[in-house]
């Protein structure tokens, strides 16, 4: 697992020996990250990074530029990795690292973020009410992006009221590019057009 792009272009980080931990391919953050570039400016955005795992979507952004990035995972020998990937880049000061149930974490934090990445595990029974309660929680800001991955398996209902949404397949995984679409009255780019 590597970076992509950026400052840290090329450095290879750790990831978790753990077959339940399912980190985002080359391929896919390749796919995510050219996206994003068409629609949010990564210098100084402020991003969460929801289960964390080692790092590598959050730390990606940092390696573009972005001002700092909220981890958050509840399991301790992730994060043991995820701080190994920080040391590594020596990016500590543009890091808060939170070890906490992502559900929890959402209640009770008062940040709001300019990119918000989800990647759950796929066995996740709650992995549907992921994207009701990003937008419920208050984390989003009007112009924010949530990118989301989940097997093809798993029914993720979008609500067209919260949020206007691209998929993008990936073997098994899908990945959801989410706008959230109540949030302010401008006029937001429609995502469905790009997934012909």
């Amino acid at each position: 697992m590597r970076i992509i792009a950026g400052t840290y272009k090329g450095r290879m980080l750790v990831t978790v020996r753990d077959l339940s931990i399912r980190p985002t391919t080359d391929r896919a953050k390749q796919t995510i990250f050219d996206i994003l570039t068409h629609r949010i400016e990564f210098e100084d955005a402020e991003v969460l990074d929801l289960f964390a795992g080692s790092g590598s979507l959050g730390l990606e952004a940092i390696s573009r530029g972005a001002r700092s990035v909220t981890f958050v995972d509840k399991s301790r020998t992730s994060l043991a990795v995820l701080e190994q990937n920080v040391r590594t880049l020596r990016c500590e000061t543009q890091c808060s690292i939170h070890q906490a149930e992502v559900f929890w974490f959402l209640k009770n934090t008062r940040r709001t973020f300019d990119i918000v990445f989800v990647d759950p595990p796929y066995r996740l029974d709650s992995i549907g009410k992921l994207p009701t309660a990003i937008y419920e929680s208050g984390v989003l800001r009007p112009h924010s992006y949530v990118v989301m991955e989940h097997n093809k398996g798993s029914l993720i209902q979008i609500s067209d009221e919260q949020y206007e949404a691209l998929r993008k397949p990936f073997g098994q995984t899908i990945v959801l590019i989410m706008k959230p679409i109540s949030l302010s009255q401008v006029s937001h780019v429609n995502l469905q057009k790009e997934s012909a």
